[in-house]
């Protein structure tokens, strides 16, 4: 059974996909798969169904949910899907499940990159963010499910920077603007990924494009959350206003700062929660 919750839910058999039923069977589901290969209790389930105001036969009516989806596995051919143990059901690691694959590839695409194998990280990089099809568990809205979504839309973001920083050291500062603009939008807050495409398009030999992402960036911090760019934000502004040869076209690598690589540390804050690479 191949489950897919990079996007909207999906689960299917060999590219056959299986009729999951309805709403509250769908959000038990996607309960069990955030958790994947630990029990989920039935009162958690119910949380993720009704809120805080289950209704008093929300035991009865789980078990009529993972009872459906456990006949729609069954007559796909894959009857232990879900299991039954105290104190309410879980979804075995054995599951195929988007997610643990493309936290496998970026883990491979992160030892690569570390051991200098830029190519191969790359490569694996982008077979992970493909895996992406939307927002996770697209449709379901549910806080418990949006809430438990946020780790792998971070995952997906981490990625990406780390992609981008690769593809920077691997010459890609062209190519790598089109695909920075919509992310930055979307996500105004991340220094980092906003970092990135001022240092494309300083590559690419637009500084004054990337000046007006900087002066975009610091805008929206200022008004929205009464903050102004980071260290490493505003060095890489300076360094592009000294025209410094590490943000020339053409330049090797990515931005340094006294003698080692740029990198973006984690602290408080929208603006500054990011990780290193």
């Amino acid at each position: 059974m191949e489950f897919r919750i990079l996007g909207p839910l999906r689960a299917g058999v060999q590219g056959e996909p299986v009729d999951l039923g309805g709403a509250r069977a769908r959000l038990v589901l996607a309960a069990l798969l955030l958790e994947a290969d630990r029990p989920v209790p039935v009162e958690r389930l119910a949380d993720v169904v009704w809120g805080d105001r289950p209704p008093s036969s929300a035991r009865t009516q789980i078990a009529i949910a993972v009872s459906g989806l456990r006949r729609a596995f069954r007559d796909a051919g894959r009857p232990r899907v879900i299991e039954t143990v105290r104190p309410g059901y879980r979804i075995p690691a054995a599951a195929a499940i988007d997610a643990a694959a493309a936290e496998e590839l970026i883990g491979a695409a992160r030892r690569d990159a570390a051991a200098g194998r830029l190519p191969r990280a790359a490569e694996g990089f982008r077979a992970a963010l493909a895996l992406w099809r939307g927002p996770v568990l697209d449709g379901l809205d549910r806080p418990r499910i949006e809430a438990g979504a946020l780790r792998w839309e971070e995952l997906r973001l981490a990625a990406m920077e780390e992609a981008a920083h690769v593809d920077l050291l691997l010459g890609r500062h062209r190519e790598l603007i089109g695909e920075l603009v919509g992310p930055v939008g979307e996500h105004p807050y991340r220094e980092r990924l906003r970092g990135l495409l001022m240092t494309a398009l300083a590559r690419a030999g637009r500084p004054s494009e990337a000046l007006e992402v900087y002066r975009e960036g610091r805008r929206l911090l200022a008004a929205d959350l009464g903050l102004e760019p980071g260290r490493e934000l505003r060095e890489l502004q300076m360094g592009i206003l000294r025209d410094d040869p590490l943000v020339r076209p053409g330049a090797p690598g990515v931005p340094r700062r006294r003698g080692r690589a740029l990198r973006w540390r984690r602290t408080a804050g929208p603006a500054r929660g990011v990780r290193s690479c």
